[in-house]
């Protein structure tokens, strides 16, 4: 519309005015708008509430699932015109680019959309790149799509060579997690499944790329043998559309929604005649759904509420982690209070429990994993959305809900146990270091690094792991309809990635939180389109930081305490964050069980 206007004196200032107009008669988004998104990372699972962060990038950043909702809005929405993309992602896990991916081919199926790059570092970074309708990089930038690659470190010469015993017992030959200590290479069963999950991961990849690039996936494997491509093999390969700079992807992408003339002379993409452009952050904010007051006049939408679970699972209640004092956890009390928090509330239809944890605390998974039951057995369905990794624990609190979501890439299984500590007896004799205890009863310092087990408490330790495995495996049995012996074939201790896992019944749909989420409306007994209001648990939010705690009741259940949200934490808690933090990696033989 602006183009339309002369080239008169006062007419870039009647132009600009006239955009604002536009912009603030359409409620900040303006008519014809090309959307912005820059992806140097992907976006994460959750942000929580971070002072330090709000005020350092100028308001909280974009959560995956915004993002996602955003871009699925973006398409339906016709004062949207476009959407362009920086798309240069170092490394991110193969699950929420799925999503992205999958929102992006949506708005792309319907609406002009380019990707471009300085460079395409990786294979998930053009991987998401190729669903944009063209894809740009720049003269001196590599396609990366060299496949999936992964390596372990194992440290058991090097602990020998210390003085360090590792004493570790794990239930499934494929359960690695303390290889690390136990091995100086790779067993046989951690190659076996370690194979086959990048090799699941790579088939995924090139069905996408050739369906989206419109080539075959065997020639995309073939230019992968060869990769980081350049300029030229990339263009001969079908991998790129055009070689180009910034700025001319900006005007190539005013010219795909239509721009009629775009000149040089007069800036090009950021000429007056240019679409209007909008951050996606910008339009998500001022798009999404707003928190409104009661009105018995106005109809209330069905609720659904998504509880995260991320991070490390750990007994009691978790928390945004700081490093490298720690990473963020979930703690099984916190996560078992919003999902009675949630229940109780009359307005939520259902519940989806978003799962991003690599595992941790037994008794904080199986915490968690009872309030599911519990949860499905009070009438309020609740369905369990897998996003980068739902494994050992994070499969444990999952198995419980009616139905299973997962990305294709998301990695998941992992049924297994391990527990263990590394004993420094010899290490610190060699330094000179003395030391001794005293004690009440003969297991009383089992785990203390300065002995090794005996016999007697490294039976017990044997004998915990299979009640613990034994447990594990009936459970998901019962949760998945399937028998004791199905579940142990694809059992001990053994990765999937999420298009696997379904295969073999560990999972009953592939997609991300959109798709759980209708399948949660779905259970609830709405029709798959109803308009549902989506309510967040655990709070996160200033006021949620400020709300003090009245009980363990379910509405102030899962709240954060309002000094250790508003600060931080405490000293002390930074140190019990640490610990933990270092239990739940390095130092297993603190004396907690883990999956």
């Amino acid at each position: 519309m602006f183009a339309l206007l002369p080239d008169v004196p006062g007419a870039d200032d009647l132009r600009a005015l006239v955009r604002r107009v536009d912009t603030a008669r359409h409620k900040g988004v303006p008519d014809g708008c090309v959307l912005e998104l820059d992806l140097m990372s992907a976006p994460p699972e959750t942000t929580g509430f971070d002072p330090l962060a709000m005020i350092s990038s100028g308001g909280r950043p974009l959560t995956l699932r915004q993002a996602v909702a955003a871009i699925h809005r973006a398409a339906e929405d016709d004062r949207v015109a476009g959407l362009i993309s920086r798309v240069q992602i170092t490394a991110a896990p193969p699950g929420p680019v799925q999503e992205l991916r999958e929102a992006v081919a949506a708005f792309s199926a319907v609406k002009p959309s380019l990707a471009w790059a300085e460079t395409y570092p990786g294979t998930l970074s053009y991987y998401l790149a190729s669903a944009f309708r063209e894809v740009w990089m720049q003269p001196s930038g590599t396609v990366g799509l060299i496949g999936f690659a992964t390596s372990a470190m194992f440290l058991r010469d090097a602990l020998d060579k210390a003085g360090i015993e590792a004493q570790f017992v794990a239930r499934g030959e494929y359960k690695s997690a303390a290889n690390l200590f136990t091995q100086d290479r790779y067993t046989e069963p951690h190659r076996e499944a370690d194979s086959r999950l990048i090799e699941s991961l790579h088939q995924q990849v090139l069905a996408a790329v050739a369906e989206s690039r419109k080539l075959d996936s065997a020639a995309i494997d073939a230019l992968a043998d060869k990769a980081p491509l350049l300029r030229d093999a990339a263009i001969d390969g079908g991998l790129l559309d055009r070689v180009g700079f910034r700025d001319e992807a900006y005007t190539r992408i005013a010219e795909l929604v239509g721009a009629k003339v775009i000149s040089p002379e007069r800036g090009g993409a950021d000429s007056p005649d240019a679409p209007p452009r909008l951050f996606l952050s910008r339009y998500a904010r001022g798009t999404g759904a707003r928190p409104s007051g009661p009105n018995p006049l106005r109809k209330t939408k069905p609720t659904i509420a998504v509880v995260t679970l991320h991070g490390s699972i750990v007994s009691g209640r978790g928390g945004p982690g700081f490093p490298p004092l720690g990473n963020s956890s979930a703690g099984g009390d916190t996560i078992a209070a919003a999902l009675r928090e949630a229940a109780a509330d009359g307005a939520v239809s259902a519940i989806v429990l978003r799962v991003d944890s690599p595992g941790g605390s037994v008794t904080g998974s199986e915490t968690i994993w009872r309030e599911v039951v519990r949860t499905r057995e009070g009438g309020t369905p609740v369905i369990a959305s897998m996003g980068a990794v739902a494994a050992s624990g994070g499969y444990y609190v999952s198995m419980g809900a009616d139905a299973i979501v997962a990305n294709p890439g998301t990695i998941t299984g992992s049924i297994g146990v391990v527990t263990g500590k590394l004993v420094a007896r010899e290490l610190k004799d060699r330094l000179g270091v003395g030391s001794d205890s005293v004690r009440t009863n003969a297991n009383a310092d089992a785990w203390s690094p300065n002995a090794p087990f005996t016999d007697e408490q490294r039976a017990h330790v044997e004998a915990e792991a299979d009640l613990f495995y034994a447990d594990f495996v009936e459970r998901v049995a019962a949760g998945r309809g399937l028998t004791v012996e199905e579940v142990e074939a694809v059992a001990r201790g053994r990765v999937w990635t999420g298009a696997d896992a379904k295969e073999r019944g560990l999972v009953d749909e592939l997609g991300g939180l959109r798709t759980a989420i209708t399948r949660a409306k779905v259970a609830a007994g709405l029709d798959a389109d109803a308009e549902v209001r989506i309510v967040g648990y655990p709070g996160s939010s200033l006021l949620d930081a400020l709300r003090p705690k009245a009980s363990s009741q379910p509405v102030a259940a899962s709240l954060p305490d309002a000094v250790g949200a508003l600060v931080g934490r405490s000293v002390v808690g930074l140190l019990d964050q640490a610990g933990r933090s270092v239990e739940g990696t390095t130092a297993l033989w603190l004396g907690e069980y883990r999956f």
